[in-house]
Order: structure tokens, then sequence, then C-alpha cells
């Protein structure tokens, strides 16, 4: 089975909808641990998240950027950083982290 395709599953079995800049997607979210902002964030931007961050993996189609916001559990969060990553020239995923 092709990775595209894993992804796919995975998130369709596993992911919970959200929506950001109009569209729905499906995502995995993980609370952030230390070890993962500083991956991802600079020091001056970890101590600006304010309540638990999270981790979102979501679908290589999703339009997320820097700064949206999106609502999960009553919470509004942020997007503080998105990476993508690709095999090739194609989207596989985007890891967005929230605070």
């Amino acid at each position: 089975m092709p990775f595209l395709e894993r992804i796919q599953n995975k998130l369709a079995k596993y992911g919970e909808e959200y929506t950001v800049t109009g569209g729905t997607f499906l995502g995995i979210f993980k609370l952030l641990n230390s070890s993962t902002m500083s991956t991802y964030l600079d020091d001056v931007e970890e101590m600006a998240v304010s309540h638990p961050g999270l981790l979102l993996i979501t679908e290589g189609e999703a339009d997320i950027d820097v700064d949206d916001r999106l609502t999960r559990d009553r919470r509004t969060y942020t997007v503080l950083r998105v990476s993508q990553h690709r095999i090739g020239n194609a989207t596989m995923v985007k890891i967005a982290i929230l605070a």
C-alpha cells in the first residue's frame, strides 16, 4: 500500500474534523510536550504558549497557514508553525504547532 494511502486511512480511522479558513479537514491532535515544542519553536515563542499547546498532523491538502485560528474543545488555538512533509514534490502530511 503506498505511503499516501496509509496516511489517508489512519486519518479516516483516527482523525477528528476541524475547521480552519473555511474548510473542514481531518487531523490527529496530540498534546505538545517540551521536547517537540523546542524542535519547532525558539525560546521566545515557547514562552508565548500560555495553555497546553497542540501538535496537529493533518492532510497534505489542508489549507492551514501560520496565524490561522481553529477551535477544538471550546478553545481557540493559533497556528504558530506549519511544516510540510513531502515525498518528491507531493505533500503527504502537514504538521502544525498550535498555541
